[in-house]
């Protein structure tokens, strides 16, 4: 019931040997290994980011710190600090717009009944546009992170507004209704 195919010849049939084992060419890359740059790998937390952290959620000092992974020590590092007078729009302006990051983020807001209290919230973000490498790599730190960041709030955002409506509570306007208003 089950037949043999026989191996390809010709042109896709390159067969490249490494040091490792026998690693047949791909049709596309003619037998060409492609090696992505920037490929983010998360193996331990800097010990910087906790202090940093304990800083912001206990005394208050910073108003949000965006972390990222160092392709060279592969360990999650801080890379901004925002001022405690800084605002939601700094954060989204400390967001890069193509790579993935981790921010923690406390927000000031005003109760029902008039009082004055903030949330911490620990945001993964990810781009629609990061690199499937930087994304992984990310989600796959994200439990060791979330070990050190203990009670925040955990949110996912892939674009700013819906960074915004997830952390102010607003709803996010829609952009791609496929029917207006009107239609119906």
């Amino acid at each position: 019931d089950f037949f043999e195919v026989p191996p390809p010849s010709g042109p896709q049939a390159r067969v490249m040997s490494t040091g490792t084992g026998t690693v047949e060419g791909h049709l596309k890359t003619g037998g060409e290994q492609v090696t992505f740059a920037n490929k983010a790998v998360a193996g331990s937390i800097d010990p910087e980011c906790q202090r940093v952290f304990e800083l912001l959620k206990i005394r208050r000092k910073h108003r949000f710190i965006v972390y990222k992974i160092d392709p060279e020590s592969e360990a999650v590092v801080i890379e901004t600090i925002g001022p405690r007078a800084g605002q939601l729009v700094d954060l989204k302006a400390a967001l890069p717009e193509n790579d993935a990051r981790y921010a923690v983020y406390d927000w000031e807001y005003t109760t029902y009944d008039g009082r004055p209290t903030n949330k911490l919230y620990f945001v993964s973000w990810f781009p629609s546009n990061a690199t499937p490498y930087a994304k992984m790599a990310y989600t796959q730190a994200k439990t060791h992170v979330r070990d050190v960041f203990t009670g925040v709030f955990d949110v996912m955002a892939r674009t700013l507004p819906e960074l915004e409506a997830l952390i102010t509570g607003e709803a996010e306007e829609e952009e791609d209704q496929e029917f207006g208003d009107d239609d119906f």
